[in-house]
């Protein structure tokens, strides 16, 4: 018995995520104020050019055959907006009809303006069109992002947390994790309900990677544009690229959680509620704070799963149980086995103790004869029964060795057991 192994997972704490809102530190995002509404399309006088839709995002005109066009988007991208592409190029197709249509993420509520120049052997000639930029709600079901590595030496506008060259390396693999993992995880996360496409620009929110040391945030500025920082270590030390992409998946479900009664001013869960779909470390949820890790030998694993609760604060209404979840799948296979182990274990040294009992009952049937007969000498009668006696000890010390060797190897098997689920991250 003293050979069982004992199954631990301990618990930790991760303090490694936050939330901010309000105002911002403003900054110079290189956008170009513009001037109140008018009315849209509203071009400039040009015989070449006539514009015909004018919306962000969309851009159409009708000029001259085959002419080469530059058109130049100019918005106000906000505090933390990406924006659209500043410029792009296309050529009218025979008719002379020429249409752009690029990506319209997240900016503040305003106006913007397309400027297109068109050219070719005859001249040049150009327009200008305006266009009102609404507000936009982000969409679990739908929304850009966007990576970014943040230098030490250059540092980010609003960041005063000094920044570490001896963190970049963490942070290079921090960022080939999250463009590797983070879509197919929010996708899992989310039940198969979200969906996030990681864009090189013009995202919706950018992640910002940073080598520096602080709690990792989600930020929302006045103007309702928004950014993640992730920081490489935090009040309880470095966080694997693994751990990261768990960060991020939380800092992104602050865009939408947690609010109302339920919630607290900095938008966690008051209280952790288990979903009863969800197992293991994933049974919170990932909107909690703090957020409860499991430490195993050489490994540190998070939620990554958002709860039904959660889901529902994103906005969806008909949500289906989890995926399986490969790894818990595995654990509890192992400890059905630990289990039945347990169980013969039990049952095998029952056994073992019974027939000691009794190898005891006969030894001391052979210590009686021996002592009433002190110089060996026993009557044949007495003599049978001694030898008897002996056969009978000898063979049930056999037979308990076979059981002892028995159960000694279905310990060292519940032992590896133990140990291949100790050291499943889950």
């Amino acid at each position: 018995m003293n050979r069982r192994a004992v199954l631990a997972l301990c618990a930790l704490l991760l303090a490694a995520c936050g939330r901010s809102s309000g105002a911002a530190p403003s900054f110079s995002s290189g956008a170009t104020a513009l001037p109140s509404a008018v009315a849209i399309p509203s071009p400039s006088a040009s015989a070449a050019i006539t514009v015909g839709a004018s919306r962000y995002g969309m851009f159409e005109i009708n000029t001259r055959p085959l002419e080469k066009c530059e058109l130049s988007i100019r918005v106000n991208a906000g505090i933390f907006g990406d924006g659209p592409p500043q410029t792009l190029v296309g050529r009218a197709d025979a008719t002379g009809s020429l249409a752009w249509t690029y990506p319209a993420p997240l900016i503040p509520a305003g106006n913007g303006r397309h400027v297109v120049t068109c050219s070719d052997d005859r001249g040049q000639s150009d327009v200008w069109s305006e266009f009102s930029v609404s507000l936009k709600a982000l969409d679990a079901k739908g929304f850009t992002a966007r990576v970014q590595a943040v230098d030490p030496a250059t540092g980010l506008d609003g960041v005063s947390t000094r920044l570490e060259p001896s963190l970049v390396a963490a942070r290079d693999a921090t960022v080939t994790k999250l463009n590797d993992t983070l879509a197919k995880e929010w996708l899992t996360a989310t039940r198969g309900l979200g969906g996030l496409t990681l864009v090189t620009s013009s995202a919706d929110i950018v992640i910002y990677v940073v080598p520096g040391r602080s709690s990792s945030l989600h930020s929302l500025a006045n103007d309702g544009t928004q950014r993640i920082l992730l920081f490489m270590v935090d009040d309880l030390g470095p966080i694997s690229a693994e751990n990261a992409v768990a960060t991020a998946l939380h800092e992104l479900g602050h865009i939408w959680c947690c609010h109302g009664t339920d919630a607290g001013t900095d938008g966690h869960w008051l209280e952790k509620i288990p979903d009863p779909l969800l197992q293991g470390v994933d049974r919170f949820g990932l909107m909690t704070h703090p957020v409860t890790c499991l430490v195993g030998p050489g490994f540190q694993s998070c939620p990554n799963r958002f709860s039904e609760r959660e889901l529902r604060a994103m906005g969806f209404t008909q949500i289906p149980a989890p995926p399986p979840d490969p790894c818990l799948a595995q654990a509890n296979a192992l400890r059905s086995q630990i289990a039945t182990l347990d169980g013969r274990l039990a049952s095998e040294r029952r056994t073992i103790d019974a027939t000691k009992a009794e190898m005891a009952g006969v030894a001391a049937r052979i210590a009686d004869i021996e002592r009433r007969y002190p110089g060996n000498t026993l009557p044949p009668d007495v003599y049978a029964t001694y030898v008897g006696l002996i056969d009978q000890y000898n063979r049930l010390a056999s037979e308990n060795q076979v059981r002892i060797d028995a159960y000694n190897n279905d310990v060292d098997t519940r032992n590896t057991l133990v140990q291949r689920l100790n050291a499943l991250p889950c």
